[in-house]
């Protein structure tokens, strides 16, 4: 408990630009996500001593990476595993701190986890969302995002996308402002390659519809290059859902708005 924060209020001294990292740092374990992220990967992760840090300092030191953005090398670890300040900013003792070269051999443990594992994760996060807004309607978006890797030193299964960008194309599905399910793909999966769409379209419905309501409407967004027609008699015969693209709507007979 000594590294914890218990008293926040104003002061004349100059306040670092990492002064509202604590409170985002704190948000993220007051929802839970440590434990739920440590839940959903601890089981299919390679048993190890528990010598060293724990799964959830890992998880708490990599977001608080991302969050700060001021230094962006893994390298940067190990200044800020000898910076006492940054240590109370994210209420962490020295000894919590995480070096390079663990945090290089956390990634290594977890590139043998396939993508549904992580996915569980968005999942379970969405729902809790769903449940604190309770919508009438979900209207959910999908598209790809196009990965361009052109100046990196190592793009292993890089492809040319249609970007003419080396790199990867992966598959989005959000909801408002949250992505919910993500499909990491070659950089030439065009948008309604094989059966990703239809799969990962297939899936959150179903997440959906067993979680959180059977009868709630569903709305799918997507641009032209997902207009497909057996993508239309999926989701008339089998999830019963509306589609939107290029600004018209594709109503299944069994309607309900």
């Amino acid at each position: 408990m000594g590294s914890k924060i218990t008293k926040i209020s104003s002061t004349s001294e100059k306040i670092s630009g990492r002064g509202g990292l604590s409170l985002f740092m704190r948000y993220v374990q007051n929802i839970g996500l440590y434990a739920l992220f440590s839940k959903t990967v601890m089981p299919v992760l390679p048993r190890s001593s528990n010598k060293g840090l724990q799964l959830g300092q890992f998880i708490k030191q990599i977001i608080a990476f991302m969050i700060d953005g001021t230094e962006t090398s893994i390298s940067s670890f190990d200044t800020r595993k000898t910076d006492t300040g940054y240590a109370s900013v994210i209420e962490n003792t020295m000894e919590e701190m995480a070096s390079s070269h663990q945090i290089k051999r956390f990634f290594a443990k977890m590139s043998f986890i396939k993508s549904k594992i992580f996915n569980n994760i968005l999942h379970q996060l969405f729902l809790w969302r769903l449940q604190i807004e309770k919508p009438q309607i979900i209207e959910l978006g999908i598209d790809t995002m196009v990965l361009n890797n052109d100046d990196a030193r190592k793009r292993e299964g890089c492809e040319v996308t249609y970007k003419r960008k080396k790199g990867f194309q992966p598959l989005h599905i959000c909801w408002k402002s949250f992505l919910i399910d993500v499909l990491f793909r070659k950089g030439s999966a065009h948008s309604n390659h094989g059966t990703d769409y239809i799969d990962r379209i297939r899936t959150i419905v179903n997440f959906i519809r067993e979680n959180y309501s059977q009868d709630v409407p569903i709305l799918i967004c997507a641009d032209s290059g997902f207009a497909d027609q057996k993508a239309y008699k999926v989701f008339e015969e089998d999830l019963d859902i509306h589609y939107i693209t290029t600004g018209k709507i594709y109503k299944p007979t069994r309607n309900y708005i």
